[in-house]
């Protein structure tokens, strides 16, 4: 075995040997020898919900194919949405929703849409629904949107009820 050969040998199996037994002392005294996988948690927005009787917390998924329309509707409680894929054309009818767009800071204030304005809600952004805020929303583009949805309606309650359509500006 030539000395280079020999050198290599050498060094492996001091890392053969060294290496397990510094996991050893690792776990000894408690510190750890590798990162665990990190876990995070992102609150797109947060609201504090309207008091209903007899409250049933739920939670739900929307999908609204290219070409649909979600028709003018109100909620029996707070509603709030955050669009996981998608653009959604959004619609306010009556009253007002406040929105928190993905890319701001998770303590800046949620902006309000009122009645007679629309916005584009994109991947990342929420809206946070109360009663009387009647609105409508549409799929104009190519993908999927998909909305995940958390509830406070009173128990058994419809999840929406249809109002007329108002004229826009």
């Amino acid at each position: 075995m030539s000395r280079f050969r020999a050198t290599l040998a050498g060094i492996a199996l001091a890392l053969t040997i060294a290496i397990p037994m510094l996991n050893q002392v690792g776990a000894q005294t408690g510190t750890p020898t590798t990162v665990p996988p990190a876990v995070t948690s992102q609150v797109f927005a947060e609201a504090s919900p309207v008091v209903v009787t007899d409250p049933e917390l739920a939670i739900a998924v929307v999908r609204v194919e290219p070409g649909a329309a979600i028709a003018p509707h109100v909620h029996p409680g707070t509603q709030i949405g955050a669009i996981a894929a998608g653009e959604l054309t959004y619609s306010v009818l009556t009253g007002q929703v406040m929105i928190r767009r993905g890319g701001e800071a998770a303590a800046s204030p949620a902006t309000p849409v009122r009645a007679g304005e629309t916005v584009v809600l994109v991947a990342g952004d929420a809206v946070i629904e109360n009663p009387g805020a009647a609105h409508q929303a549409r799929n104009d583009g190519d993908e999927t949107v998909v909305i995940w949805l958390s509830t406070m309606f009173p128990a058994g309650a419809p999840r929406s009820a249809a109002v007329a359509a108002t004229p826009g500006p």
